[in-house]
């Protein structure tokens, strides 16, 4: 079988019952929660700038958005919880990997202040961006957070609408891989790729003798990964 390439954008997408294409003149607020979600490395943040990726893992919710006019847009979001909580805003363009996410990081806020806010970020219409709200307290105790945003043109949620070639499954369930893993294009061991599946809590939509089928982005294919690196 012809190898496949899996270089595609990694959205681990928490779906807050938003209309995939949904237009918003020049606003948008809805609200979320960390609870379940899956897991990347933090980058940290001087805001308005992203800084390096590290190690910490940290809960996150990721949302592919596009403007229909090239200007300045505002970002905010606020803890839902208490004293020790907080969510923070990272800004990506053209595609977002949680494994790798610093090299498509253009803005970011954590400042302490509530709600934390990313203030006159230049975005150019037409363009796929993410915003990924992300627990950012030491406990990863944060329970949700209120979010909001608005600028100079319409905000877009969800991307072109029909633009996810690979939805994801309703009821997926989200596993623990607490090492790692090596990533296979088919359940075999003769198919391994050339990257491998990072530490965290990752979407698994089957399974196949030794291997479980875990689901990256809608627009990317699925990756096979031993059963063996599965957390209890």
């Amino acid at each position: 079988m012809k190898m496949r390439f899996f270089f595609g954008i990694a959205l681990l997408l928490i779906i807050l019952s938003l209309t995939a294409g949904a237009v918003f003149a020049g606003s948008v607020s809805f609200s979320g929660t960390f609870a379940g979600d899956p897991t990347m490395a933090v980058v940290t943040i001087s805001t308005p700038n992203c800084g390096s990726q590290g190690v910490t893992q940290v809960r996150y919710d990721a949302f592919p958005f596009t403007v229909t006019v090239t200007g300045a847009y505002s970002f905010s979001t606020a803890s839902t919880g208490g004293a020790g909580t907080r969510s923070s805003i990272y800004i990506m363009n053209s595609g977002f990997n949680p494994a790798a996410a610093l090299g498509n990081c253009i803005a970011a806020a954590n400042i302490g202040s509530i709600p934390t806010t990313l203030n006159n970020v230049n975005l150019t219409a037409g363009t796929q961006y993410y915003v990924v709200i992300f627990d950012d307290s030491l406990s990863q105790t944060t329970p949700g957070y209120n979010f909001s945003a608005n600028g100079v043109g319409d905000i877009i949620l969800g991307g072109a609408p029909g633009s996810c070639i690979d939805p994801l499954p309703a009821g997926t369930p989200i596993r623990n891989v607490p090492l790692g893993a090596p990533a296979y294009y088919e359940p075999d061991l003769g198919t391994l790729l050339s990257f491998s599946l990072p530490a965290g809590n990752w979407y698994v939509t089957d399974t196949s003798g030794d291997f479980a089928q875990v689901w990256i982005d809608c627009n990317a294919n699925r990756i096979w990964i031993p059963l063996t690196a599965l957390g209890g």
